[in-house]
């Protein structure tokens, strides 16, 4: 798989601090570990024509699972309190920012399938870009890499300011969670329409939305019921239960699957539940540190590694390379989009950072990497666009898989500038600027 086992002694002493121990390979060429990962996965995918092809039933269980692992690791990485200089933008970035960022990215990618490309007519679309279905794919693209970010930070070593990485890891921890709401809330609305002719509305159709927006709620309160629950409770528990640093590992993941059941058991808000978990746990220090959050990140990296890795090479195979490439164009398009405009935009109109501090503020517009959790929702457009408000029944199985497609290479195209073009450019920048205390 390109990446050399790290030992036991390797895992126990890397930076915690940067939440990820980068790949020789992807150290040694200076990119985002998700890059070879998604290579060889596409690589797999293409030579063997099918031959390793799994179904998204088939993928169902183990994606719920490693996306659950990576919610909770979130979680536990999500420490209020190296935030408190720059609270405001770090909550600002994954709530607000995330509905501007959905609805300039879902309205540009709109835009832009309708006016199609110079050469390529609703840019290679099998139909007509319906609005839910834009917006559907843009909030696919709101959550960003914690591990990415962090790999991009550690080659600025001292260079990098203190407030910036704290902000991006809260962003991204948060913005999982956020994602995933956003997800329903784009899918409930928009379901909530009964297809119909051009100009046809249903009253019925209003009717319900209340009770499509009610159960979505329901679904939250309940994850966050039971995920404080489940973590005030391991919180006080984890003297009781743990006695050797051994049995860390086991109590974490226990703790996940246990708010994954209690979220669904209550209402059906189990991935919520197992970020809340985590969060509670993160910010309720055991007396004995060892034993606490930082005991239960530490045991619990390896499998968050493995869950991501899983996620990523998933996608490569259920991807097709071939829809991939007819999508390139408009998914670079998006990306670049995303990247260069719609992230600074959202990020100057919630303030950035104090104005003196340019570094800081030029940072955090560059920051956001997109990496595992974007390809875990973009799984679910298969099952929710043929669904979707203005989504034509003979191409809907076609523009799902066009859909997801083209979150893939907007992720590529993310991964590509911001974890390997920017960081080259920002170098110099960094260089030239005084060491940050």
């Amino acid at each position: 798989f390109f990446f050399k086992q790290k030992t036991a002694y390797e895992i126990r002493n890397c930076d915690w601090s940067s939440d990820v121990c980068s790949s020789d390979l992807a150290s040694r060429l200076a990119i985002p570990t998700a890059l070879p990962i998604m290579a060889l996965a596409l690589v797999v995918n293409l030579l063997h024509n099918g031959l390793h092809r799994v179904s998204h039933a088939q993928v169902e269980t183990l994606h719920t699972t490693s996306l659950a692992l990576l919610l909770f690791y979130a979680g536990l990485n999500t420490d209020l309190e190296r935030i408190r200089g720059r609270l405001r933008l770090a909550l600002a970035l994954p709530t607000i920012g995330s509905v501007l960022t959905v609805l300039l990215l879902g309205l540009l990618l709109w835009a832009l399938a309708h006016a199609g490309l110079p050469w390529l007519p609703r840019g290679g679309l099998a139909a007509p870009l319906p609005l839910g279905v834009a917006l559907l794919a843009a909030t696919c693209l709101l959550a960003t890499d914690d591990s990415a970010n962090a790999e991009v930070a550690q080659r600025w070593r001292g260079q990098f300011p203190k407030n910036v990485q704290p902000v991006l890891a809260f962003e991204a921890a948060l913005g999982s969670a956020t994602a995933i709401m956003g997800f329903g809330v784009v899918a409930t609305v928009f379901l909530a329409f009964q297809h119909g002719g051009t100009g046809d509305f249903h009253f019925g159709a209003l009717q319900a939305v209340p009770s499509s927006v009610l159960q979505l709620l329901s679904h939250l309160l309940a994850g966050l019921a039971a995920g404080l629950i489940v973590g005030v409770l391991a919180n006080r528990l984890i003297r009781l239960l743990v006695h050797h640093s051994e049995q860390l590992l086991i109590l974490a993941i226990s703790v996940a699957f246990v708010a994954y059941a209690m979220g669904n058991i209550l209402g059906g808000g189990g991935l919520i539940s197992v970020y809340t978990a985590g969060l509670v746990l993160a910010n309720r220090p055991q007396p004995n540190a060892h034993f606490g959050h930082a005991g239960l990140r530490q045991g619990l990296l390896p499998f968050n590694i493995t869950a991501e890795f899983t996620m990523l090479l998933l996608l490569g195979l259920l991807v097709h390379p071939l829809v991939m490439l007819q999508m390139l164009p408009l998914g670079l398009a998006l990306g670049l989009l995303l990247e260069l405009l719609v992230r600074p935009l959202v990020v100057l109109l919630l303030g950035g950072a104090p104005r003196g501090q340019r570094t800081e503020r030029l940072l955090i517009c560059a920051g956001g990497l997109r990496g595992a959790v974007p390809l875990a929702l973009s799984l679910a457009l298969i099952e929710q666009v043929p669904r979707l408000r203005g989504v034509h029944p003979l191409v809907a199985s076609d523009l799902a898989i066009q859909m997801e497609a083209l979150v893939a290479v907007a992720v590529i195209t993310s991964l590509v500038l911001k974890g390997v073009l920017l960081p080259r450019l920002l170098g110099r920048w960094l260089r030239s600027e005084p060491p940050v205390a």
